[in-house]
């Protein structure tokens, strides 16, 4: 056995190989038996195809005469020695060949990693070195986050040896993973960029006493956003501009290059794959777009699991039973699943399983998100439901008679995130958290609902259909939903935003609002499985902000990032009858 001491191993928490627990000895024993006892290690530069850049590809193999499967990854994230060693050793102890390849301009690699651009050429070029070697057989592919987009970005170009895919936490319509409603996804998608440039930037450190994430809050404050990549971090970004300030689903910018190409392939994928996704991971909504493009024949091979996790497999919510929560484990079902596919030669079998949040279970389903025909309603009103003027009752039937009620939202004081399903740096922040008391802040209606009669299972979007007006140009209106238990604590389920500029439909483009008109806006969830519990109550909050999962609306008309003024929105929601403000739960 040779091994490089300068050996260096992804990242664990955003790798599927290593993502949910570290690896052990022996880990996979129970799944198939081992064929040697050791492993061969070496290192290959292996040439891009397009300019002959080389990047450091790490080859563990099993002992032995070849051709061995392999399974295979690409990833940027180098940053020391981890789990990625064990993993590898243990699937070479087991007959399958492990290799990771540094990204350009990361690792041991050569060249300039600059996000995204290179790397379908690059892995197109790993791939066609890689079914010309004497010890390769078949092969996988598999990645998580970052990692999953080297996997999707090749699906159509892959050599006959590659026989399946397993991606998790990356989504494949790139417009859709950054953006809500024109408001940018500042957490998750300013922080990688801070966290993962390549230019010499000055990083705002984090100050004694700050929470994960917050001493990037002022980058994601700036106005106009468009210049905080020089103004403080000393760097153009041209990647992070063009991110910010393409706004439109129509935008070429998303329709031409990488972004078509990451939007095209799944409908044109010939190879089986598992998709796994994340209840409270960013990602959510465009990795299960990777299962739902897939076409039908693919689709009858390939897997969704959807479970109640963030971005690092960290289970969330905790104020509820979840034994069965981690009943999945990623390394496992990973392994098993690319040994039936390349040892066994086995046919994948087709699969949709979600987690049913305080149920504590995994249900079946023929597809994701549920199409279930069946839906509970439930209305804002004016009528009181606490001691504060601003907590109001959520009814299961309309009020009687129209009324209003209103907030100032100002853009120089937003409301902070407690919890939500696509924060990512603010770490102490995303998933499930317990919330403040209701109408806590005089720029927030909290609706509550008298506790439920017997247990609500939510299976999909919940929307919430908001009837108001403004006396700006332009606006936000968000929600966060909430659970409240008998003992009054609240944790949220799900949180979403909206503008009045996109209240067409996420995907069409930007349209005028005239002051003082009144629309009605559709505030969209990320979809979801979770039963709620006989004797739990519902609360919705109605506000104008839910900084930093999304970036501060500065009340004016345009794109977000290149506006340098705010201005105060005098809000105003209409409640009452059958028409009034609304939330429209699916139900199983």
């Amino acid at each position: 056995m040779r091994i490089n001491r300068k050996f260096l191993a992804a990242c664990a928490a955003l790798c599927a190989a290593a993502a949910a627990a570290p690896a052990q000895e022996g880990m996979f024993d129970d799944l198939a038996p081992r064929v040697c006892d050791d492993y061969v290690y070496f290192e290959e530069m292996v040439p891009s195809g397009e300019d002959g850049v080389r990047l450091l590809t790490r080859i563990y193999l099993p002992e032995g005469e070849g051709p061995f499967p392999m399974v295979v990854t690409r990833t940027p994230y180098v940053w020391g020695q981890g789990d990625y060693v064990g993993i590898a050793r243990e699937y070479a102890r087991h007959g399958i060949g492990y290799i990771q390849q540094d990204c350009r301009g990361k690792g041991g690699s050569e060249g300039f990693f600059s996000p995204n651009v290179n790397e379908r050429a690059d892995g197109i070029a790993l791939y066609e070195w890689l079914a010309e070697q004497p010890w390769c057989g078949d092969i996988g592919i598999f990645g998580s986050s970052y990692t999953a987009l080297t996997g999707w970005l090749v699906g159509d170009s892959i050599p006959d040896k590659v026989k399946g895919m397993y991606l998790s936490h990356y989504g494949v319509d790139r417009h859709i993973s950054c953006f809500r409603s024109g408001l940018f996804r500042e957490d998750i998608m300013s922080g990688w960029a801070i966290d993962n440039a390549e230019e010499d930037i000055v990083k705002p450190e984090r100050k004694p006493g700050q929470a994960p994430g917050e001493n990037y809050y002022g980058f994601y404050l700036y106005r106009p956003q468009v210049e905080a990549d020089v103004n403080i971090l000393g760097q153009k970004l041209q990647y992070y501009r063009d991110w910010i300030t393409h706004t439109d689903y129509t935008d070429p910018y998303w329709n031409t290059g990488v972004w078509a190409d990451l939007k095209r392939i799944p409908y044109v994928i010939d190879v089986p794959l598992t998709i796994v996704a994340g209840q409270f991971d960013h990602h959510e909504e465009g990795t299960v777009l990777g299962y739902e493009r897939l076409r039908p024949e693919v689709k009858a091979k390939s897997r969704l699991i959807l479970g109640s996790w963030n971005h690092s497999f960290q289970v969330t919510p905790t104020h509820v039973p979840t034994a069965n929560a981690m009943e999945f484990d990623i390394n496992a079902d990973q392994f098993e699943w690319f040994y039936s596919l390349l040892v066994k030669k086995e046919e994948p079998r087709g699969e949709v399983r979600v987690y049913d949040i305080e149920a504590d279970r995994w249900v079946n389903f023929d597809s994701w998100p549920m199409e279930t025909g069946r839906s509970r309603t439930m209305y804002l009103s004016s009528e009181p439901a606490g001691d504060r003027w601003n907590v109001l009752g959520l009814l299961p039937s309309a009020q009687r008679g129209r009324s209003t009620v209103g907030y100032v939202y100002d853009p120089e004081n937003p409301v902070y995130a407690e919890g939500g399903e696509t924060l990512f740096t603010s770490s102490e922040r995303r998933g499930s958290r317990l919330q403040s008391e209701a109408g806590y802040r005089d720029d927030i209606l909290s609706f509550v609902s008298e506790p439920l009669e017997e247990d609500m299972t939510i299976v999909g979007n919940v929307k919430v259909y908001l009837r108001v007006k403004t006396d700006v140009d332009d606006t936000a209106f968000a929600f966060t939903l909430s659970e409240v238990t008998p003992s009054g604590e609240t944790y949220n389920m799900r949180t979403s935003i909206a503008t009045l500029g996109y209240r067409d439909g996420l995907l069409k483009p930007r349209v005028e609002y005239r002051r003082g008109d009144e629309v009605v806006l559709e505030i969209e969830a990320l979809p979801i499985m979770w039963t709620v519990k006989a004797g739990n109550a519902l609360r919705l909050d109605i506000k104008s902000s839910q900084f930093p999962e999304y970036a501060v609306h500065s009340n004016t008309a345009g794109v977000w990032a290149e506006q340098a003024e705010t201005v105060k929105a005098h809000q105003t929601v209409f409640v009452g009858g059958e028409d009034g403000s609304r939330v429209v739960f699916p139900v199983l």
